[in-house]
Order: C-alpha cells, then sequence, then structure tokens
C-alpha cells in the first residue's frame, strides 16, 4: 500500500517560477530517499498556482520527510511568497506505469 498527495499551493502574483524552482529543488533532495516513490511539480493554467503530486511508500514516510533539513529549509525559502496550500486528494496508488 502507497500513499499519495495532489497538493495545490497558490503564490503572490509574480512568484510562482520562484517557487517551482523550490519545489523541484525539493523533488531532488528525495532522489537517494527510497520511501519516495513519485515527486511531480506542474504548473497549473490557474494563475500563480503550482501543483505538486507525490507517492510515498506509506503517509508516515510522507509525514517524516517533511523533518528532514533539506525540506526545512526549503519549506523556509518559500513561506513568504505561498499565499495558500490546499490538500486537494489523498489517495492510495494500485500500481501502474511510473510506480
Amino acid at each position: 500500500m502507497s500513499y499519495g498527495i495532489f497538493g495545490k499551493f497558490t503564490t503572490t502574483a509574480g512568484q510562482q517560477e520562484k517557487l517551482v524552482e523550490l519545489l523541484l529543488e525539493a523533488a531532488a533532495s528525495f532522489e537517494d530517499e527510497p520511501s519516495c516513490l513519485h515527486y511531480i511539480v506542474s504548473v497549473s493554467e490557474e494563475a500563480d498556482t503550482v501543483i505538486v503530486h507525490e507517492i510515498w511508500t506509506n503517509q508516515a514516510s510522507h509525514k517524516a520527510s517533511l523533518e528532514l533539513p533539506a525540506t526545512r529549509s526549503l519549506i523556509e525559502q518559500a513561506r513568504p511568497f505561498i499565499t495558500g496550500m490546499e490538500r486537494l486528494l489523498t489517495f492510495d496508488p494500485q500500481g501502474g506505469k511510473g510506480l
């Protein structure tokens, strides 16, 4: 059983690209994290909005990832220009290409 999340971030005007850069740094920091199975950053069609699609081995692994030093640092860098965060969906991936 896996744990998946679709998350939505809204930024102050003009800061979407900066948030994308930081979230891609987060993705890179998870390269050697075996519990992170999938971490995709997408630009939304909505202005100043970024979508993150994550799949972890379990919910505890995802929660633990938020306490990693690299993750904490990136959260602090992003916090000033994030105006909203929303968990659009959590799900239990069953398999398929890329998982």
